[in-house]
Order: structure tokens, then C-alpha cells, then sequence
């Protein structure tokens, strides 16, 4: 019996033995599993760095190639501008187009407007130093403008041919703080050298809206031997 009781005792000091030997080898791989997740989620960390500065270069690649679709839509649109105005028109391609860009006050009666910006002018007639457009050859043209004003106001205009009213606008803004604009269009006949220009009319508050609102346009339809 004393050998058996012996035997256990000595049993169950190898089985105590063998058990903290697991738990110091358990201690262990838990220590070394700490130190991978430790270190995985540093690598994670830098990661997300990464992967943030990638987002944000990105982002800055997506605002620069906005922007170049912008230059690059006003860089043809200014090209087929240019192309437009430098086109070899022939004599009997006759048109222009003009606006008037600024804000007119204390204009007087039969006073000329001046639409200051032209836009299209394929014989160069019109003159921004008066407003006038000289009539390159004889023939059946289109004369149209539009007038606005501001705040209230009222003006009265005329297409003016040598000196003679032929159409006629009357524009009136009606209470305080609105705004109003009239266009007129009129075919005539002109012939080489007369002076086509839009003028107030005898009434009115002498102020003109602009702002590329206003402008005076003309164009042949046929030419007249």
C-alpha cells in the first residue's frame, strides 16, 4: 500500500510539474500572440496612413484635371473665337454683333449709345470709339438691339440711318427695384457708306442697364447692285 501511495504522490508531482510547464509555454505563445496583434495593428495603422494620403492625392488629382477641363473648354472656346474673328469672310458676308458691357448714366436726348465690346464684326464697320456701323456695301439688311434698364427707370431708343429714326423701343423698369428690357428688329434697305448706329430717344431717364444685357446686331441678306 505504501508503495502505491508513494507512486501517486510521485504521479501527481509529474502531472503539477507538467501542468506549470504547459501554463509557462501557454504564458509564452499568449505573450507572443500580444506582440503579433501589436504589431499587426501598427502595420495596420500605417497602412491607413498610407492609405489616407493616398485618398487625399487623389482627391487633389481629381480637383486638378477639373480644372484643366475648364482651361482646356475656355482654351478651345477662345481658339474657335479667334478662328471665327480671323476668318477670311468674303465682301458679301456682312454681319456683326456687338454688347455693351457697362452700366450708362446722364445720357442726354439722341444721345448714342456705344456698345463698347464687339463680337463679331466680319468687315470691321463698326466703330467702338462712336457706335456707328458704316454699311460696307449696298443691300436688304437686319438691324436688331435690345435695351434694359434698372431700378425703376425708363428710356426710350432709336435706330437711327443717317440721321432718320426707323424703329423705335420703349423700355420701363416700372417700380423701384425692378428691371425691364425691350429688343426691335427692323429690315431695310442701306446702301454703301451709311452710318447705322442706336441712339436715345427724346424721353427718358438717360440710364441704360448694360451688363452684356444690351446689344446692337446686323447682318445682310442679300446684296444690291
Amino acid at each position: 500500500m505504501k508503495s502505491l501511495y508513494f507512486t501517486t504522490i510521485l504521479l501527481l508531482q509529474n502531472v503539477l510539474v507538467l501542468s506549470l510547464e504547459n501554463g509557462q509555454q501557454m504564458d509564452k505563445r499568449v505573450e507572443r500572440l500580444e506582440k503579433i496583434i501589436l504589431h499587426q495593428n501598427r502595420v495596420n495603422a500605417e497602412q491607413q496612413i498610407q492609405l489616407d494620403n493616398q485618398q487625399s492625392v487623389i482627391k487633389e488629382l481629381q480637383a486638378d484635371i477639373r480644372r484643366m477641363k475648364v482651361e482646356i473648354s475656355h482654351c478651345t472656346s477662345t481658339k474657335e473665337h479667334v478662328s471665327l474673328q480671323k476668318r477670311q469672310y468674303s465682301p458679301t458676308e456682312v454681319a456683326f454683333s456687338t454688347q455693351l458691357t457697362k452700366h450708362l448714366t446722364g445720357l442726354g436726348h439722341h444721345a448714342a449709345v456705344i456698345f463698347d465690346k464687339v463680337i463679331l464684326d466680319t468687315t470691321s464697320s463698326y466703330n467702338v470709339g462712336d457706335g456707328v456701323f458704316t454699311v460696307p456695301m449696298t443691300g436688304i439688311y437686319v438691324f436688331t438691339w435690345t435695351a434694359s434698364v434698372g431700378n425703376g427707370n425708363w428710356e426710350t431708343t432709336e435706330l437711327i440711318v443717317n440721321g432718320t429714326p426707323y424703329a423705335y423701343t420703349l423700355v420701363d423698369a416700372g417700380a423701384s427695384g425692378d428691371y425691364g428690357s425691350g429688343t426691335q428688329t427692323v429690315v431695310l434697305k442701306v446702301n454703301q457708306s451709311d452710318h447705322v448706329l442706336v441712339r436715345t430717344g427724346n424721353t427718358g431717364d438717360g440710364k441704360l442697364d448694360g451688363n452684356k444685357y444690351d446689344t446692337f446686331s446686323g447682318w445682310i441678306l442679300f446684296p444690291l447692285e
